[in-house]
């Protein structure tokens, strides 16, 4: 029993390690390649803005205040704040804004029913006379060139749609937010590697800029109206890239319920889209290279599993067999777990058993489609 327990528990350590390890590894040596096609800072696209709103009375002004000082010449721009069914002041604001401002061009759509962020969108593309459509959240804010970084990946045709990347405004507020840091750097290389092979479609919702010729509808379904749609674009022929430098910022919550809501909702919706992928490979019609999807398939539906499974044959290990090279193999492991990166081996740890509960929430048929405010 005891060299059974010792080889299973290598297996699945190397099977963890590996799949997180040789993706991570692999995407970074691909992150100083060339890009393969024109990025043109001179690109200018007719531009439409959509701020999605849901009781933002008390972020809405900052945004849009914060949208004007984009540089960006004014009459290829305009803004479309979208209101889901807001209960509070958030249109009084808008509508306040818009006489003090009367040079930015903003439009106010509202949704009676409170849907969701996703059908919301739909709901205002028809007043969108951009050629790109640009949504950001309310809650998030943009340096001025964060746009013109942006819109410089699409001058090519072959690329549909960019996002961009979150910076934490609050980072060193808490153990919190100096651990989602770390999960953040580790991302960027993972979400510019896989740009770099063909596409991420890890979007963000803080800047995320779409072609409107690249796609037809916000993805309504998987409730990740970001990565969704990223999804379409890609299926309908189209690269979608991470902008490096296109950044925008965000306060991630410093207490860790709010970190626990925030991820489970993003796990939940990310593992429903990497299910999809996954589904579309088997049958032939995923355009998403095969090397993008089955590492990310097994690092958001696998790993889980199988980390719970090493955690379990760990315990089981120290339990029957205290005094052995077993227990002494897996605290060895622990700790240089812990001294090779305290914060991302907590993330990882903590992480991952976030994709089980989300897992297990997939399964029972739990989904996260309207937005919910997560501040605390």
């Amino acid at each position: 029993m005891f060299e059974l327990l010792v080889f299973l528990f290598l297996v699945l350590l190397v099977f963890f390690v590996g799949s997180y390890g040789g993706y991570y590894l692999y995407l970074r040596s691909r992150v100083g390649k060339p890009w393969g096609f024109v990025v043109d800072e001179g690109f200018e696209p007719s531009v439409s803005v959509l701020i999605p709103v849901h009781n933002e009375e008390k972020k809405i002004e900052e945004k849009l205040e914060n949208v004007s000082g984009v540089v960006y010449p004014r009459e290829k721009l305009e803004v479309v704040v979208v209101d889901d069914a807001s209960s509070d002041e958030t249109l009084s604001k808008v509508k306040g804004f818009n006489e003090r401002n009367p040079s930015l061009n903003v439009k106010i759509v509202k949704q009676e029913v409170h849907g969701g962020k996703a059908v919301a969108l739909n709901k205002a593309l028809s007043a969108c006379s951009g050629s790109v459509l640009v949504v950001s959240d309310a809650d998030t804010l943009w340096p001025a060139d964060a746009l013109k970084r942006a819109l410089a990946f699409l001058a090519d045709p072959v690329v549909g749609a960019v996002t961009g990347r979150s910076v934490n405004r609050v980072a060193g507020d808490s153990w919190v937010t100096r651990g989602e840091d770390e999960y953040l750097r580790f991302a960027e290389v993972v979400r510019l590697g896989e740009s770099k092979v063909h596409s991420t479609i890890r979007f963000e919702g803080g800047l995320c800029a779409f072609k409107r010729e690249a796609f037809e509808r916000f993805d309504c379904v998987s409730g990740s109206d970001d990565s969704g749609t990223a999804l379409e674009v890609v299926q309908n022929g189209f690269r979608t890239i991470l902008a490096p430098g296109a950044v925008f910022f965000t306060e991630f919550p410093s207490g860790f319920g709010g970190k626990l809501r925030v991820k489970v909702r993003r796990a939940n919706q990310l593992i429903g889209l990497w299910v999809k992928c996954f589904k579309l490979l088997l049958k032939g019609g995923l355009r998403l290279p095969k090397r993008i999807v089955i590492p990310e398939f097994l690092l958001f539906v696998v790993d889980p599993i199988l980390f719970v499974m090493l955690i379990a044959t760990a315990v089981v290990g120290i339990v029957v067999f205290p005094f052995s090279m077993f227990t002494l193999l897996v605290a060895v492991l622990l700790l240089g777990g812990l001294a090779a990166g305290r914060r991302l081996f907590f993330e990882i740890v903590v992480d991952n058993l976030i994709l089980l509960y989300a897992l297990l929430e997939r399964l029972t048929g739990k989904r996260y489609v309207a937005w919910k405010r997560t501040d605390a």
